[in-house]
């Protein structure tokens, strides 16, 4: 037997919310094994595809750092976008990793953000549009399906 962490999670929320809560005597026991098996739930449609997620989202931040390099004036963060543009080698895959790669790349996407507000011509309009695009796609990818 293999056990997929997806299939356990909702295994162990199906449990919950249809033998346990019921058998709970008190309102408070009910509603906690409810939220338990909600959680649950939420967290295994979380799971298969947390890491695709992480890394569709680090490429495009790495591609919109590539071209912010082109665009911004400032030459320290032209460099930091240079840097991050190039992509990063990552050690391995795990969530873990590819989250802190996405925290540093989503706080460098703050400060291009800055940067391109600030700047004039078309180049840093075009630019900024695509920002408010991924931050849009951003959004999309962090919707919670529970799947039920």
């Amino acid at each position: 037997m293999r056990p997929d962490a997806d299939k356990v999670l909702r295994g162990i929320g199906m449990s919950l919310a249809m033998n346990v809560a019921p058998q709970m005597t008190t309102a408070f026991g009910r509603s906690t094994a409810q939220l338990a098996a909600y959680l649950s739930l939420v967290l295994a449609s979380q799971v298969d595809g947390l890491a695709n997620s992480l890394l569709e989202e680090n490429r495009a931040i790495e591609a919109l750092a590539s071209a912010g390099a082109k665009v911004v004036a400032d030459p320290g963060l032209r460099a930091r976008l240079a840097a991050a543009g190039a992509g990063e080698e990552l050690p391995d895959i795990r969530v873990s990793t590819l989250q802190a790669a996405n925290d540093r790349l989503r706080g460098l996407l703050i400060d291009l953000h800055s940067a391109v507000e600030l700047t004039p011509g078309d180049a840093a309009r075009a630019l900024e549009e695509q920002i408010w695009d991924e931050l849009r796609e951003s959004t999309r990818r962090r919707h919670v399906d529970p799947g039920f």
